[in-house]
């Protein structure tokens, strides 16, 4: 490649979920942020978290981590920007990205209304018909902890849900569509093993595992102290239990300390 030339890279529609938490006080480590691991233990079960990225409450840089994420995932959880601050700009993003109006929806203020009352909060009363705007098109989330209404809208083959990133709001909206998250793990499986030993004396193992049974191996040394080295294995059944066997009897012919976890 010459220099100077761009990488291209293309990918196909991926099936885990994309999250991408907007916000400043994130990225300048004002707060540090929960969502993501809030995200990883809600959703484990379900589908994979293939893409995290974080964005500055910058308009242009919104615009571009949505147009990235509505190429390359079919669901994308959005966190942040929903408040009433001028520095809230996360459905106007969504709107000048994908050409949809915000409009004032019935539903969203239904949804507000009830939160209100719900927590008998006056402080928001003369911004009701700004919390009722949303995208057009877009259904209403329900916001069990606070004020904001969440959304969920599809642009052509992409689910956006759309929510506040105050953490406790974030995870009890995420508990409500969990459930109607599809569980897709295209048959990839994993097995992980704590092991008493240095990295470096596994690497000739862990390629030759790669190699003979097409499977892909992860391993994360320790950092801090009490921690041990940590080694995950992942592929379909039944490559991933021929690797698995073939690892456990390395370990035990050199002697080595493990244990599945």
């Amino acid at each position: 490649m010459d220099a100077g030339k761009w990488i291209s890279c293309e990918y196909e529609m991926s099936n885990g979920i994309t999250l991408l938490i907007i916000g400043n006080e994130i990225l300048d480590g004002l707060r540090e942020d929960s969502n993501l691991k809030t995200a990883q233990d809600i959703l484990k079960d379900i589908t994979q978290i293939k893409y995290a990225l974080f964005v500055r409450d910058d308009l242009n840089d919104i615009r571009c981590a949505l147009l990235f994420v509505k190429q390359n995932s079919h669901v994308v959880i959005v966190s942040g920007g929903l408040g009433l601050t001028p520095d809230d700009i996360t459905l106007k993003a969504l709107s000048e990205s994908f050409h949809i109006p915000v409009v004032k929806s019935v539903d969203k203020l239904r949804v507000v209304k009830d939160n209100l009352s719900k927590f008998n909060n006056n402080y928001y009363e003369n911004f009701i018909d700004e919390l009722s705007l949303g995208l057009k098109g877009a259904t209403p989330i329900p916001n069990p902890k606070g004020v904001a209404a969440g959304e969920k809208i599809t642009v052509d083959s992409t689910i956006f849900y759309i929510f506040p990133g105050v953490p406790k709001e974030f995870k009890a909206m995420l508990e409500i569509i969990a459930k109607e998250i599809p569980t897709e793990n295209n048959g990839v499986l994993k097995v992980s093993f704590e092991v008493q030993e240095k990295e470096a004396n596994l690497i000739t193992v862990l390629r030759k595992i790669e190699k003979e049974f097409d499977i892909k191996t992860a391993s994360y040394p320790p950092i801090e102290q009490g921690e041990t080295l940590k080694i995950i294995l992942y592929g379909e059944k039944e490559a991933l239990d021929k690797a698995k066997d073939f690892l456990t009897d390395y370990f035990d012919k050199n002697n080595i300390l493990y244990k599945m976890i």
